[in-house]
């Protein structure tokens, strides 16, 4: 009796661990769109909001099609409504929040502009997912030297293994959800925190903490090639381009206000004067002396050797009721004697966004303190100055409100933490540029045309906006024929 009770046993015992083994073997092996969670990094202006919402619709149809089931599909401002979300650090611990014990394996992150193939990108899933050292994967990009961008940091001890990766965002990238949790434990217990307290590029942040440094090193982005940079056949994931919405605004609709210093009247000035100044209607210098042959006007603020904010609010004032005697005017480009811009592409990017009495502030996006736990509450966005801002009027006329702590406060910080008090959205578009095009990977500068760079080559500070602008720039300016 006894030596039956112990083969029932032993078989009872052998049959649960073989449905066990089975189980296991199930999971490892099956993978579809519940082990998947698509994050789409979105912004609440209407206009990009509306092209997030189409990414999400989209997305569901294609799962819809290949499973009939709904996906997990989060649009950021929407379901995760946090100051920094774009910089995805803050969405770790929602995200992990919810789905931690659940079906979900990994976290798509994408941007609103993502083109998503959502079979193929499963497939690159799951075959991720076979790899247990596969932590996270996406297309890598790398930078050949330090650049201001990325703090002028450079991982030198990685050079013979390929250098330091970090992810295309435009071009998505996928974390495993246990990457994210031990991320979030290693950011509670203080052993993983970023040194900067500027948010410049996300994907590069988000690198750099996930790997730490050579003493404790965290995994890199895995390369995969379903991840594009343009779209070919094998892509699950690639950026699409930035549409005209309609025809581009007319270029008498923009007031052009420069920052300027009497120093740089016969340099820098000159410049913008030889390239994209010429192409434009309505346009004045702003400096410390009058100089009517550029022209430039005196705004009365005495020059400062950084910061700038009361002379820039100063300007905002004096255009915003420059511009009441000019009803065509609807935008006011707030530039620097630096800023290197297409005309005609800014024209083209303006047609998305709403001008006049709406508040629009437009620009490549920053952000100050969201790295540190201790500071994160109290951070916020801000459009840089150099790459130049467009704003609509009724922005223009909202940030001209704003007061400077000190005359040599920074400009663009202090308007981006006034406008976060007055609770005024700032709209980020990755076709303005704080730095010059070599200061950034070719794959992310190449993702579209451009709309503006930052800083003149000391040698040769036409050759940017030749480049880059000059060609769709000519056939935009009536008289351009009699300018050759």
């Amino acid at each position: 009796m006894k030596k039956f009770k112990y083969v029932l046993f032993s078989k009872m015992y052998t049959f649960k661990t073989l449905v066990l083994i089975l189980a296991y073997i199930e999971y490892v092996s099956s993978f579809d769109s519940r082990n998947v969670v698509f994050t789409i990094v979105s912004q609440q202006e209407p206009y990009h909001a509306s092209v997030a919402k189409r990414l999400k619709e989209n997305i569901e149809t294609q799962v819809w099609e290949l499973e009939e089931r709904q996906p997990k599909v989060h649009v950021t401002h929407e379901d995760f409504p946090i100051p920094g979300a774009w910089t995805i650090i803050p969405l770790l611990r929602p995200l992990v929040t919810k789905y931690n014990g659940s079906d979900v394996r990994w976290v798509v992150f994408v941007e609103s502009h993502t083109a998503v193939r959502c079979k193929r990108l499963i497939d690159a899933l799951a075959a991720a997912d076979r790899h247990k050292d596969t932590m996270w994967i996406g297309y890598p990009l790398r930078d050949d030297e330090p650049t201001i961008i990325h703090h002028f940091t450079f991982y030198e001890e990685l050079e013979e293994e390929g250098g330091f990766v970090y992810p295309n965002f435009a071009s998505g990238f996928a974390m495993r959800i246990q990457l994210m949790e031990k991320l979030l434990d290693q950011i509670e217990r203080g052993d993983r925190k970023l040194e900067a307290d500027f948010s410049i590029d996300p994907a590069f942040e988000l690198a750099q903490l996930i790997y730490g440094d050579k003493t404790n090193p965290g995994p890199l982005l895995t390369a995969d090639p379903s991840f594009c940079v343009v779209s070919a056949d094998n892509c699950a994931t690639y950026p699409r381009q930035f549409d005209i919405c309609g025809s581009p605004i007319p270029e008498s609709s923009i007031y052009f206000a420069v920052k300027t210093w009497s120093g740089f009247h016969s340099t820098r000035a000159k410049v913008v004067k030889k390239t994209w100044g010429k192409h434009v209607t309505n346009i004045m210098f702003y400096s410390d002396k009058d100089d009517p042959s550029l022209p430039a006007e005196a705004v009365g603020v005495p020059n400062t050797k950084t910061g700038h904010c009361l002379k820039t609010v100063t300007i905002l004032q004096r255009v915003v009721e420059r511009v009441r005697d000019l009803p065509h005017v609807k935008w006011i480009f707030l530039a620097d004697d630096d800023t290197i811009l297409g005309v005609q592409r800014l024209c083209e990017v303006l047609s998305c966004y709403r001008g006049g009495d709406d508040v629009t502030i437009l620009g490549e996006r920053y952000g100050y303190g969201y790295g540190k736990r201790e500071t994160a509450s109290k951070g916020y966005d801000y459009v840089t100055g150099g790459g130049g801002a467009a704003l609509s009027v009724a922005g223009a006329a909202a940030l001209g409100a704003c007061a400077c702590a000190d005359p040599a406060a920074p400009d663009d910080m202090t308007l981006g933490a006034c406008a976060r008090i007055l609770r005024l959205p700032l709209t980020h578009s990755p076709l303005f540029h704080q730095a010059r095009p070599r200061e950034y990977a070719r794959e992310a500068v190449a993702r579209d045309r451009p709309a503006t760079f930052h800083r003149h080559e000391p040698r040769d500070p036409l050759r940017v906006y030749v480049t880059w602008f000059q060609h769709h720039d000519l056939p935009a300016n009536r008289n351009w024929k009699d300018e050759l």
